[in-house]
């Protein structure tokens, strides 16, 4: 057997470990979109097979290179995860799997290269399964225009750098030194992944302390309001006695009209509980009462036209995100309305349970013109771009890590947002409906 075909050999023997190391790594931080194990490896074995065409071409090394990038960047769209970050991941997976190999080149002997070949795919491993138990987040969350561009340049830089500088007429003459270049890029690239993880996840629990404040201020005036129709129902219950006497006496005494006008507002202040929402779901109630009370404030009616099971089994994390952020963005848009304008200022709130899903639609007018991104994201007329702007946004991320669907659409000056959770379990006890309209 020749050196070469030894050499081949060993090659194919450990490229298997390649696309095991890429699956490691993208299913820490995405959910996979192949559910069945045997289209899973099917993908994998047809990745190996392009890669093994690709390294026996006699293509240039820079789009050899570009090739080997772009079955990463292919492999990457069967994973379900925002498309900046799975965009991402691939390029950094990319520069760790051409870093690994540019690291151990200071092996030049027949059994040096062997040996190097199984070392760098074995570091590779390391460093996936280094990263899946050193990294809290899971490529979730948003950074800075410049951030992000030093953050999807550094993979590609690193990339370019080792393969010009490999071509360098100073590590021709002295070979043992190029490994310092690749292992000073990886150790650069992963730094600067750690660090985007750590400001990420600081993000998120700030994300998260904002969105439990939010819900334990939904509940508390939930509290309050329960508290108060109940106080109201003991005065009224405790005089009770009292008030019929009193229009038993105006009756017998002939003063059926005054009795009468005292029916009517006993019988109006009755029905002011209705105000309350009462679908037999506290999360949706306690955000729907909170957020009638701010659009009351605000001179804006909220109309409820809900259509619900009790005892929902919901998410209350994704459900706040989407009525809060939802609601807020309807009530600022329809306060910028001018009151002497003569449009209705109300926000219109659809709720309905079929088939296992939720169906929200929330509708509200709107004055002036939508500013609207090159990538068709709705942009805030607001000065302080950095903080506003970002309710949709929110949404959008949300409804995509729950499997569910987002549309919105503007016309007339009406907005309407849609939306659709699948898959929402429900108690077998609550078998009644519970409706409001307004």
């Amino acid at each position: 057997m020749t050196s070469v075909l030894l050499d081949e050999i060993i090659y194919l023997a450990v490229l298997p470990l390649l696309p095991f190391v890429l699956h490691l790594f993208f299913s820490r931080f995405f959910i996979c979109r192949l559910e069945s194990r045997l289209r899973l490896i099917a993908l994998y074995m047809l990745y190996i097979g392009v890669h093994t065409l690709f390294h026996y071409s006699s293509l240039p090394a820079l789009l050899l290179m570009a090739g080997n990038v772009g079955l990463v960047l292919v492999l990457s769209l069967f994973y379900r995860g925002a498309f900046a970050w799975r965009l991402y991941a691939a390029l950094f997976i990319s520069a760790v799997i051409v870093l690994s190999d540019g690291a151990f080149q200071w092996i030049w002997t027949d059994n040096g290269y062997r040996i190097s070949l199984l070392l760098s795919k074995l570091l590779m491993l390391l460093l996936v399964i280094l990263l899946r138990r050193g990294v809290k987040g899971e490529c979730r969350g948003q950074l800075d225009g410049g951030l992000r561009s030093i953050v999807f340049l550094c993979p590609c830089l690193s990339i370019v750098v080792l393969l010009e500088l490999s071509g360098s007429p100073f590590f021709r003459l002295y070979p043992q030194l190029f490994p310092v270049v690749p292992a000073l890029l990886l150790a650069i690239n992963l730094l600067v992944f750690l660090l985007i993880d750590r400001m990420l996840s600081a993000q998120s629990e700030r994300s998260q302390r904002m969105l439990l404040e939010q819900q334990n201020s939904y509940y508390v005036n939930q509290y309050h309001r329960n508290r108060e129709f109940q106080e109201e129902a003991l005065r009224f219950r405790h005089d009770f006695n009292h008030i019929l006497l009193g229009l038993r006496s105006r009756i017998l005494s002939g003063e059926e009209a005054a009795s009468t006008a005292e029916l009517d507002a006993l019988l109006g202040s009755a029905g002011q509980a209705q105000a309350y929402c009462n679908t037999g779901n506290p999360v949706i109630d306690s955000i729907l009462d909170y957020k009638r009370q701010e659009a009351s404030a605000a001179e804006i009616e909220l109309r409820l036209e809900l259509s619900l099971p009790p005892r929902l089994m919901l998410d209350t994390a994704v459900i706040s995100v989407i009525l809060g952020n939802a609601l807020d963005n309807a009530r600022e848009a329809v306060s910028l309305i001018p009151k002497e304008q003569g449009t209705e200022r109300y926000i219109a709130v659809h709720m309905h349970y079929l088939n296992d899903s939720l169906f929200i639609r929330i509708q509200n007018p709107y004055y002036g013109s939508v500013l609207q991104g090159p990538g068709g994201e709705l942009l805030t007329t607001k000065s302080d771009k950095r903080s506003h702007g970002i309710g949709l946004r929110n949404i959008r991320q949300t409804m995509e890590r729950a499997g569910g669907l987002f549309q919105l659409a503007y016309s007339g000056q009406l907005f309407q947002l849609e939306l659709v959770l699948f898959h929402m379990e429900r108690d077998e006890r609550g078998r009644g409906q519970v409706s409001e309209g307004e």
